[in-house]
């Protein structure tokens, strides 16, 4: 190191000669330190060398030696662990088959009781159900009893309703759709003559099926008693209708029962072409060709001597005096036709398309009821029948 600083130094004083002397001093003396220290390096490595070989002899050795150990320790251990293994299935599958057992036992306890739950709900089922049908059976018998009653009740109905034949013999020609909303109803008809002289009356009493039916049976014995003889009006008629009602009814009293009639009744006179018309809240048309005249009734109903408020009411029916001329079709009815729903608006019928039909079948020369029948099935469509149907038509 001192040669190599003493070169640099006599360099930069350019004493190049003395420089280089010592330069070459420094590279001659670096060359015989490096040859001792090769030589000692050559020796250390030979020495390294044989103790690496001599190691790598007893590592080998030492290395077989382990591993006949290690495997003799790991084929311990594993058999250790297969033991083991084995032991703790074995327990495990004792844990389970227990555990197993334990839950079956439980379920079929379980099982067990709610299979004798079920045996009871099914022996109480099967009592409800046996209750049952001998309920059934009895509504069933009690319902047979009564629909044979009814349907016999529209029997004693249809009896007191006038006959065809005896219409036939004072009118030159009629026709009568009577169908009621259900077997029996609050709807009738009613016709009497005297020689050349016939009342018929059209009436709508108030609710249908068998509270309508006694209605009509009531009213019907009571045109029998009021009309005995031909001298009477029709407003007189129905003056003496009114009173019995309200006589037969109790209603003076102001009872619970106020039901009464709607109706339109004609006292026909062959000999005069004449006819007597009065009517309570029902009219009748007159269908002369291409022409329809409207007569409109009375507004109070025949029965019922008080109104909705608990006002007593008096009322007195007025005579409208009609001559009748040749071909003319006399139109009576009650309100279930023209009220009834259907169309494409699930609208009721009204007046202007019933009087439509009314005077499209008098055109018909034959089955006009069938006609009116049709017309009204098509106007209704699905929608059930609501009220008790009748339309009378004659002609003198």
């Amino acid at each position: 190191s001192a040669s190599f600083l003493l070169s640099e130094i006599y360099t930069y004083e350019k004493q190049h000669k003395k420089a280089y002397d010592y330069f070459y001093e420094h590279i001659k003396i670096k060359d015989s330190l490096n040859s001792i220290s090769n030589q000692k390096a050559v020796i250390e490595h030979q020495f390294q060398e044989e103790y690496e070989r001599k190691a790598l002899a007893d590592s080998i050795f030492n290395a077989e030696e382990k591993k006949v150990k290690q495997a003799e320790i790991n084929a311990h251990l594993a058999q250790i662990k297969q033991e083991k293994t084995i032991r703790y299935g074995i327990i495990g599958i004792l844990l389970l088959i227990i555990g197993f057992t334990f839950l079956l036992l439980k379920r079929f306890r379980i099982t067990k009781k709610q299979n004798k739950i079920i045996k009871k709900q099914k022996l109480r089922v099967d009592e409800t159900n046996k209750n049952l049908a001998l309920e059934k059976q009895k509504v069933e018998r009690k319902n047979k009893e009564i629909i044979t009653s009814i349907n016999y009740a529209k029997k004693i109905q249809h009896a007191i309703l006038p006959e065809d034949e005896i219409m036939n013999d004072y009118f030159s020609d009629h026709f009568v759709l009577f169908q009621p909303k259900d077997i029996v109803g609050g709807d009738f008809y009613w016709y009497r003559s005297f020689g050349n002289i016939a009342a018929i009356a059209c009436v709508d009493c108030t609710g249908h099926g068998v509270p309508g039916g006694f209605m009509s049976m009531m009213g019907s014995l009571l045109l029998d008693k009021i009309i005995q003889r031909e001298d009477l009006t029709s407003s007189e008629i129905l003056g003496k209708l009114n009173d019995e009602i309200i006589r037969v009814l109790k209603q003076d009293s102001g009872g619970e029962i106020q039901d009464g009639m709607d109706l339109s009744l004609c006292v026909v006179d062959k000999t005069k072409r004449e006819l007597l018309f009065s009517g309570a809240r029902n009219g009748i048309y007159l269908i002369e060709g291409d022409n329809i005249n409207t007569y409109k009734a009375d507004m109070l109903p025949a029965g019922g001597s008080f109104s909705k408020k608990s006002k007593e009411m008096s009322r007195k029916f007025t005579t409208q005096q009609i001559p009748l001329i040749d071909n003319t079709w006399v139109l009576m009815y009650s309100d279930g036709y023209c009220d009834q729903l259907g169309g494409n608006k699930m609208m009721s019928m009204g007046n202007v398309k019933f009087e439509e039909i009314l005077q499209k079948s008098i055109i018909q020369t034959k089955n006009k009821k069938d006609f009116l029948i049709d017309e009204f099935n098509k106007w209704r469509g699905d929608l059930p029948q609501i009220d008790d149907l009748l339309v009378i038509g004659f002609m003198v």
